[in-house]
């Protein structure tokens, strides 16, 4: 079975130079003629803008000549999952995912500043607690709560500003949190 031109076949050979099928006057692209005509006519700005545009296009740094091995996708993360429910799962079991996410979390600084601050804030409400636990029960369910608010509140705000990737820090803690990501 011989493949015609009209067949779409994964590969076909490039045509020869001086193939029969070619127009008189027309040359293949291998011997650096175009192939077809130019969209615009030379020496109009537009000619080179789109040949420049396109290959800008392409870049998806947006940073002409920034080599892949280079980009950085602020995106990306390492379990796999979207940003927004990592950010907000760090939050979920208090300071145990945090922790959790501060092992497998490797890559993007948003979700790993939100474990930090889970980290943070939840031992620290933790040694609060176990301190009036010694003197009132009231108290230690009072925190409780407060700390199952907080968890929510913070779990909400990293899962609407994951999008900006804006960090909602909170006073001291925040900061701190901050301070270890961006160091690290």
């Amino acid at each position: 079975m011989s493949a015609s031109p009209a067949t779409f076949s994964p590969y076909q050979p490039p045509p020869e130079p001086h193939s029969p099928s070619l127009p008189p006057g027309r040359r293949g692209y291998q011997s650096g003629a175009p192939a077809s005509p130019s969209r615009f006519p030379p020496g109009e700005p537009s000619a080179a803008a789109a040949s420049s545009s396109s290959a800008a296009a392409f870049n998806p740094t947006g940073v002409a000549g920034v080599p892949d091995a280079e980009r950085v996708n602020k995106y990306e993360t390492s379990v796999g999952a979207r940003i927004d429910i990592e950010s907000a799962l760090c939050y979920a079991l208090a300071c145990v995912t945090g922790i959790l996410f501060l092992i497998i979390e490797t890559k993007n600084d948003f979700v790993r500043f939100h474990a930090w601050q889970s980290v943070l804030t939840f031992i620290g409400l933790l040694l609060v607690q176990f301190f009036f636990s010694l003197f009132s029960s009231t108290l230690v369910w009072l925190l409780f709560f407060v700390e199952v608010g907080l968890a929510g509140w913070l779990g909400f705000k990293a899962y609407t500003n994951s999008d900006s990737l804006d960090r909602y820090k909170l006073p001291y803690i925040g900061e701190i949190a901050s301070q270890w990501v961006d160091s690290e």
